[in-house]
């Protein structure tokens, strides 16, 4: 369904451009958009600092999630690792455990590694230009911005989803903006904005603009401190940039978790470091179901293949739907019983061990398998509670 248009001014025969040419004014440009933002910009805990480290840590997170999501995450590690020393001397599992529900965590894994290379090559201290971030483990053209003029002042742009449409409607381009010469054109048009004055908030600012008035539908012309001089507000095209590539087609996929038990604990595995997806975070045993695998069998099937482990289905417990980039994933999980306690790591896998459901806690695993391991710590309290009703019924 088409989302409502911007409300355009009536425009008269053969008229193509606003009121103004943006091409003309970028220092006014500038002034008219951080005097919007001063007046509205969001109150953010990483927003009130200059600590470099704390804009850096923010910047990662912040990519690809919103970021209501982002703050009681910072908020917390910072408080676990409050410097590049601490993250830097952090274990892998401890930095996952901290990461984990936020997804993407190659951006975990990246920031220690990066935090290690800064306390190596530069004292323990975030170096202050782009060159130099862009050198880091996980840090592109985006962030290396975004800190450099955020945390020191630089002037120099930043491009991101937010900024390609507001820059897309300003200066009405046209063609996918993920390709090049266009790519290429909005970063020099992002840095001709940017202004020697106060970089770090203009970029914060632009981001802002996309994030709350100039939204994918709907855009809020209206309120705009720049629709005055916007070319797709006056031409009409504002619902129609950027024109972005078709998005693959969802697929849905079905797997089976095993929640193997055996003497009061269940059995996990933690999967090698590269591997495609939840690389070095721990999880319940899982396959992809085959067109006509029953979760039981699939169960069964990883339990064998990832963990080394014969176990005999027992019980279904709630499934979990959860989304990976396209893929819409059914996870179905099934209470197994295992005969053995012998394990053996299966392709791809780098550990198995057996946990007390109340160990589980205390390792990082995706938020699909940490809402498994809920359940069935409610699942093997009922049991508790079910033996001491049979118990009690026969005395």
């Amino acid at each position: 369904m088409k989302g409502r248009a911007c409300p355009e001014k009536p425009m008269l025969r053969g008229q193509k451009n606003p009121e103004r040419n943006p091409n003309r004014e970028p220092e006014a440009l500038s002034r008219a958009l951080l005097r919007w933002y001063d007046q509205v910009r969001r109150d953010l805990p990483f927003r009130r600092t200059r600590d470099p480290y704390a804009i850096w840590v923010s910047e990662v997170m912040l990519q690809q999630t919103q970021v209501s999501t982002v703050v009681p995450y910072f908020e917390r590690w910072m408080q676990r690792f409050p410097s590049v020393n601490a993250l830097a001397a952090a274990s892998e599992d401890e930095v996952l455990h901290a990461w984990q529900g936020l997804g993407y965590y190659s951006r975990a894994r990246s920031l220690r590694r990066a935090a290690q290379s800064i306390v190596e090559r530069f004292e323990g201290k975030l170096p202050n230009g782009v060159a130099d971030l862009l050198s880091l483990p996980g840090i592109g053209p985006y962030s290396a911005g975004a800190i450099a003029s955020i945390a020191f002042g630089e002037r120099t742009p930043v491009v991101d989803g937010n900024v390609v449409r507001v820059l897309s409607r300003l200066f009405a381009l046209r063609g996918d903006p993920a390709k090049t010469p266009l790519k290429a054109l909005l970063w020099q048009k992002a840095g001709e904005l940017v202004p020697k004055v106060r970089p770090g908030d203009f970029n914060q600012a632009l981001m802002e603009l996309g994030a709350t008035l100039c939204t994918p539908q709907q855009p809020s012309c209206e309120a705009c401190p720049w629709a005055r001089t916007c070319q797709a507000h006056a031409l009409g095209l504002s619902e129609e940039l950027p024109e972005l590539a078709k998005r693959a087609a969802v697929t849905n996929v079905r797997m089976a978790a095993a929640l193997i038990l055996f003497r009061e604990r269940v059995a996990v595995v933690k999967l090698e470091a590269d591997a495609n997806r939840w690389g070095g975070m721990w999880q319940f045993p899982n396959v992809e179901l085959e067109a006509r695998e029953t979760a039981n069998a699939g169960a069964e099937r990883a339990g064998r293949t990832l963990a080394g482990i014969d176990a005999q289905a027992k019980a279904s417990l709630p499934s979990v739907k959860h989304a990976v980039t396209r893929f819409r994933i059914t996870l179905e999980a099934v209470c197994c019983v295992a005969s053995a306690g012998k394990t053996s790591a299966g392709v791809g896998v780098e550990r198995v061990v057996w946990k007390r459901a109340d160990e589980l806690s205390e390792i990082a695993m995706p938020a699909a398998h940490r809402r498994l391991a809920r359940s069935l710590e409610t699942w093997l309290a009922q049991a508790d509670v079910r033996k001491a009703r049979k118990r009690s019924a026969g005395s």
